[in-house]
């Protein structure tokens, strides 16, 4: 079997994008552990050459990026059409999504690739994007398997009624349906109006990366960032917009900081940001509570988390944030949203704590309690690991129902 795995978003080693899609990659890893002979496809909009890409934004950005048509990253092979993109588009005689289709019809055209329906696979994450994959493996004779990840589910259908009509149509015309938890899953068939099979996999870890350290080398990675060693590191990691709980974190350690405030708050993120992190921390009066460190390359993200003592991710929507899942895998108590599939992996209480979004009062009350309590720090970061590492698995694990479906699609003439 083949599959063809198409990412809306994928890591590419440049500043801002090298988190994109690092959820998808992993799972393409557990997949490739798993037997799979596995490709991406990831098509990119075209951009002219400098200086005449500096004629639109969007141009100059794309030519900043500098997506190469293919690449292998970590061991994957990554293949990058270009999508027609002239500007302005009135240009084109047909619109983007059309472009997007023929584009990747054009792609095994153009490289001779034939396609089988007892061998091929089309395996897409994001609706948006897999709608218009899905049209193109259909029109290929191939089957398509779809994943949905969160805000594909929880906001995009909402949009409009084009939205909610091709969701409907999607969700309807897929062979197979896959969601990241299983509220999403069944958050899907509400929309729907209908119970469609689908088949929840869990965002694995590798739990021998992530992991907890020694109280010393705990000690040195602080003191790589300037933290005394008797500072309590609060830590988050996500997109710098206001949905991923910013705003609320910071409001909640305002009435911290009254009681104790012994504590730094560190703030991993990505992404061009649309608050400026300074601004709000300062006139909180956390400016000396508060170390911007910014983007942080995958591969040196474990020594982030190992350097914290709570991870606090208040976000006000997800699907299943993965930054839970890897401070679970880092043995760090976790507070974060009863929102998405979070409670999936979080028992409020035992592992870790849940609380409904958007209650900075609350967060500062739950945040306090396992600031003073350090014996609860220290069991609930023992309770998260053990979960991890004897029901919610691996890449490899938590891939190989994907693997097992995919298969079973492809032997389904």
């Amino acid at each position: 079997m083949r599959i063809w795995a198409f990412p809306s978003f994928y890591p590419i080693d440049r500043p801002g994008y090298s988190f994109n899609g690092i959820f998808a990659h992993r799972q393409y890893k557990g997949l490739i552990e798993n037997g799979a002979d596995l490709k991406v496809i990831f098509p990119v909009a075209w951009s002219p050459v400098y200086p005449v890409s500096l004629l639109h934004p969007q141009w100059k950005r794309l030519t900043n990026i500098g997506y190469p048509k293919e690449r292998v990253y970590d061991g994957i092979q990554v293949y990058q059409p270009r999508v027609p993109n002239y500007k302005p588009s009135r240009i084109h005689k047909k619109k983007f999504p059309e472009r997007y289709i023929d584009t990747i019809i054009q792609f095994f055209s153009d490289n001779k690739i034939k396609l089988r329906p007892d061998r091929d696979v089309f395996y897409s994450q994001w609706l948006p994007d897999s709608a218009l994959v899905q049209i193109a493996a259909h029109k290929l004779g191939v089957k398509s398997a779809i994943l949905s990840i969160g805000d594909d589910v929880v906001q995009w259908p909402h949009g409009n009624e084009h939205n909610h009509q091709l969701f409907i149509k999607t969700m309807n015309e897929a062979d197979l349906i896959f969601s990241c938890a299983n509220y999403l899953g069944r958050e899907a068939n509400r929309v729907l109006g209908k119970d469609l099979p689908f088949f929840a996999v869990r965002w694995g870890v590798d739990h021998s990366f992530f992991k907890p350290v020694t109280e010393s080398e705990q000690e040195v990675l602080k003191k790589q960032y300037n933290i005394p060693a008797d500072k309590l590191v609060i830590l988050n990691i996500g997109t710098a917009t206001p949905r991923k709980g910013w705003l609320d974190l910071f409001d909640a350690l305002v009435e911290v900081k009254k009681v104790n405030s012994n504590f730094v708050i560190a703030a991993v993120h990505t992404g061009a940001p649309l608050f400026d992190f300074k601004i709000e921390t300062g006139k909180r009066g956390l400016t000396e509570n508060f170390i911007d460190i910014g983007e942080v390359n995958p591969r040196d993200l474990n020594k982030v988390y190992n350097m914290a003592d709570i991870f606090c991710l208040p976000s006000h929507s997800e699907g299943m944030a993965n930054v839970v899942v890897e401070a679970c895998s880092s043995g760090l108590p976790v507070i974060t949203t009863l929102v998405g599939g979070h409670s999936e992996l979080i028992n409020d209480g035992q592992n870790g704590v849940l609380l409904p979004p958007e209650q900075p009062a609350l967060l500062a009350e739950k945040l306090l309690d396992l600031i003073q309590d350090e014996a609860k720090r220290m069991r609930y970061g023992r309770a998260a690991r053990h979960s991890i590492l004897h029901d919610w698995g691996n890449y490899a694990e938590s891939t190989k129902l994907i693997y097992d479906k995919l298969l079973s699609l492809c032997s389904n003439k």
